[in-house]
């Protein structure tokens, strides 16, 4: 798979304005990333819009989420973006890396909302989450990452600093990626809500249903043969294949990192 930047003009400035005011959240024309990865004999293309889209990435440990994630976030050059670490799985030689939240915030703010901040937290509270996201809502123009996140919020319940990114960034200028093993654990709001959905392999039979709503009945092609309800007789996926899927565009595709 091979990423690459299409452009980098208009990008947004921060400034020091009060958090209330949203006219300072540009949502630049051309802040576009391309991923192209080889499906069969074609290809996929990807353009993801900076500041703007939302994007979902799925499935079972090991299935190749991090590896997808990684390549997103060495492929945003002149992108502003923030990565909450838990795992510590992040490998960006351009990123700046960082274990407390206060110190990322100090060099962030010293260089006006640029550059790309890996947080590899030590404290791993959901207070520590919550601090994050209060941060990058205030200050906006941003691509969060955010990994794990199964861990800080379910189906029935969503701690209203991440729900303030996700019904509310947008005019901020604010991408989510969420990354999570058990996409059945989202509440409704963060698939709703995303432009982009990549899910790898599923072992578990409740995230395929609920996949399967957003999705359409192709994701049961990431389940072993013998757990799928549907799509049967489609083959075995190679190790490492996704299902993609724009949420503007009908059908999904099949693709492998």
């Amino acid at each position: 798979m091979s990423w690459r930047k299409l452009s980098s003009d208009s990008l947004p400035d921060n400034t020091d304005e009060s958090q209330e005011d949203t006219s300072r959240f540009v949502e630049p024309d051309s802040a576009e990333s391309q991923v192209e990865a080889s499906v069969d004999s074609g290809k996929l293309n990807f353009q993801f819009e900076a500041y703007n889209e939302d994007c979902v990435i799925c499935g079972a440990k090991n299935s190749g989420k991090s590896y997808l994630a990684n390549e997103l976030l060495k492929s945003f050059n002149n992108i502003t973006c923030i990565v909450w670490d838990f795992n510590f799985q992040f490998h960006d030689a351009r990123s700046m890396l960082f274990h407390r939240l206060d110190d990322l915030l100090e060099v962030y703010d010293k260089a006006n909302g640029k550059g790309r901040y890996i947080l590899q937290p030590f404290d791993k509270s959901q207070q520590a989450f919550e601090k994050l996201c209060d941060a990058v809502f205030q200050r906006g123009n941003t691509v969060l990452f955010l990994d794990e996140l199964h861990l800080f919020c379910s189906k029935q319940s969503i701690i209203k600093p991440f729900q303030n990114l996700i019904l509310s960034g947008r005019p901020r200028g604010i991408s989510v990626i969420s990354i999570s093993t058990r996409p059945a654990s989202l509440p409704n709001s963060v698939l709703s809500n995303a432009n982009h959905v990549f899910c790898f392999r599923l072992n578990i039979e409740s995230d395929v249903k609920f996949l399967e709503s957003w999705m359409g009945s192709e994701v049961w092609q990431l389940m072993p043969v013998d757990k799928r309800q549907k799509m049967k007789d489609a083959p075995i996926l190679p190790e490492h294949t996704f299902y993609y899927r724009n949420q503007s565009d009908v059908n999904g595709v099949v693709g492998k990192v």
